[in-house]
């Protein structure tokens, strides 16, 4: 593409070259055609033919004037190649006239007479040199027209020095187009380092403009955030000076309770979805796909949002379904909890409707969201999946949320390789399909609804944690001693090699990725898998936990696949990645 491109520029540039110095040309050819008139047509041994070749050279200088007007004019009329081509012809042209009158005074026998037509032919090809070097299509269209009939008749019919004439043109014409093919590398090389720095000034002016719109999109964000954060707090204030009033009846400092309590999940819920995006943003989110059943994941949604949607009136139906999805059950539910959340919230009265749909391809579908809630602008829909916008409301309806439930199940769902679909309309509901991969049912190891089993694929299991906190070593170990595995606790990378030395092989690997200052949890695995190896054993399936999501070390052991789960970590949450990694290798490979 850069070849075609500097390629193109050489053309151009080739072309306006060329066209710029005609006007000379044209000067030296009207010239040429007085001398050749005055010195040809006296001369008897000439006669009537040399009469009109010099009409022709006269006509041919007239074309040429003609085209350099036209392409002045309509330049843009033809590409820089088809005006090279055209520039090409017209020199043919306008140098056969003179380099064919050469041969009419071949005819005469002044020997002077033919030195100086030869030496007006060199001066013209002198002009063609300087005028058309820096193309070997004009240049040799130009000189050879004007020099090999001369030049072949000098040194066939030598007489009077001819052929000595015929031999010094002869190195002059190969003089002439070594000499152009030096000149035209010094273009192409003046060209192409001149197109590299207008690509570098491109790729930096995108830069820039990348820079800048990260920037306003940066400070966009914390003023959304500010004024999402300054609401419920500013609201928490006034309410807690409310309820600090001594004068106020009981009922009033319930309500003042309630409407703290409220506030506080608010703010809440800002946090956790700001965190959201922080975490997809660093790019340490990992996808841990599995089979399940879909039905038990939409049951679980319908159990959370049921309270909401009754409270507003609103009937909540889920659909049936035998569809078991191979996907991350975790990233899937959060992002039909957006999406059910946001329905709840925009509708205010109808229902809202939750299924799977089929298409074309069996080995996919869709998990649709669909409401009759207040829909969106078509011109809207570019724009709702961003950070912190929000759709134009109807007069006198209250703002709700913080615009980030969708930019989350954007960002979300394209971690799943898949984009969301959105259809709305304005007073006739939303509907976003989020696309999902059918799995196979016989693959399915667990139930997402069903609480955590003691025994399973992680029961004997030896596991080895690492964390320098007393209080969260304690509590992880006695988890997964309640789920049968056998658990050795250590502060640091010296206390874990120690623990292998003396001869605890783990299964499992559970490491906290800040251990101390001087030390990460990266640096704990590359040593464990290191003692491991030296004797003779495989390597642990590693987990880290943290609450670090800046780190690029993360993102570089999240690319090695490691799992990174981040506090707080949810008991569920360890038990499924505990599973997926502990379980038999023949499910494994097949998932």
């Amino acid at each position: 593409m850069h070849g075609d491109r500097e390629q193109g520029e050489i053309d151009e540039d080739l072309a306006s070259a060329l066209y710029a110095a005609d006007p000379g040309a044209f000067i030296a050819h009207a010239c040429s055609v007085a001398l050749l008139s005055t010195s040809c047509l006296p001369d008897s041994h000439v006669g009537r033919p040399v009469f009109w070749c010099l009409i022709f050279y006269g006509i041919a200088n007239c074309f040429a004037i003609c085209l350099w007007a036209w392409r002045r004019r309509d330049p843009l009329r033809f590409d820089a190649r088809r005006w090279i081509r055209l520039h090409a012809l017209r020199n043919v042209l306008l140098h056969a006239a003179p380099g064919i009158a050469i041969c009419f005074a071949f005819q005469s026998e002044s020997a002077p007479f033919v030195a100086a037509q030869a030496v007006l032919l060199v001066t013209l090809a002198a002009l063609a040199y300087v005028s058309n070097g820096l193309s070997l299509l004009n240049l040799s269209g130009a000189v050879l027209t004007l020099l090999l009939p001369v030049t072949v008749m000098s040194l066939a019919w030598p007489g009077d020095g001819r052929f000595e004439l015929g031999v010094v043109l002869a190195v002059f014409v190969t003089a002439v187009h070594v000499f152009g093919s030096q000149y035209r590398e010094l273009f192409r090389g003046i060209v192409e380092a001149r197109v590299h720095q207008q690509r570098q000034a491109e790729t930096i002016a995108l830069q820039k403009s990348v820079i800048e719109e990260a920037s306003l999109a940066k400070t966009r964000f914390f003023a959304a955030a500010s004024h999402d954060l300054r609401q419920p707090l500013h609201a928490i204030g006034l309410l807690a000076q409310a309820l600090s009033d001594g004068g106020a009846s009981a009922q009033e400092r319930d309500e003042s309770a309630q409407h703290i309590i409220a506030n506080v999940e608010a703010l809440n819920q800002l946090f956790n979805q700001v965190l959201d995006l922080a975490r997809i943003e660093s790019g340490v989110t990992q996808v841990m796909p599995q089979h399940f059943p879909l039905a038990e994941l939409l049951a679980r949604i319908e159990r959370q949002f049921r309270p909401a949607a009754a409270a507003k009136g609103l009937a909540l139906r889920i659909a049936p379904t035998q569809c078991i999805a191979f996907t991350d059950p975790v990233l899937l539910e959060r992002i039909i909890a957006n999406l059910v959340s946001n329905a709840v919230r925009y509708t205010e009265r109808g229902s809202i409707w939750i299924g799977v749909r089929h298409g074309c391809d069996p080995a996919r579908g869709h998990v649709e969201v669909r409401d009759s809630g207040i829909g969106i602008e078509p011109r809207e829909h570019a724009f709702v999946f961003e950070e912190f916008y929000q759709a134009p409301l109807p007069p006198h309806a209250a703002r709700q949320g913080h615009g980030l439930g969708l930019a989350t199940v954007r960002r979300l769902t394209r971690l799943l390789g898949e984009e969301p679909i959105l259809r709305s309309e304005p007073g006739r509901g939303t509907t976003i399909r989020v696309p999902v991969r059918f799995g196979d049912a016989s693959l399915v190891s667990a139930s997402l609804c069903a609480p955590l089993a003691v025994g399973g694929c992680i029961e004997g299991r030896r596991v080895l944690c690492v964390d320098d906190d007393p209080a969260n070593l304690d509590a992880l170990g006695a988890l997964l001693t309640r789920w049968g595995c056998i658990v050795r606790g250590c502060r640091d990378e010296l206390a874990a090699v120690r623990a292998i030395s003396d001869g605890f092989v783990p299964d499992a690997l559970l490491c906290d990725y800040q251990i101390d200052r001087h030390e990460t949890g990266a640096e704990v695995l590359q040593a464990v898998r290191e003692a491991l190896r030296r004797r003779g054993h495989g390597e642990p399936a590693s987990v880290l936990i943290t609450g670090d999501m800046a780190s690029p070390g993360l993102a570089a052991l999240a690319a090695d696949g490691v799992p990174i789960l981040y506090k707080p970590v949810t008991p569920t949450r360890l038990r499924r990645t505990l599973d997926v990694l502990l379980q038999p290798r023949g499910q494994d490979e097949a998932a």
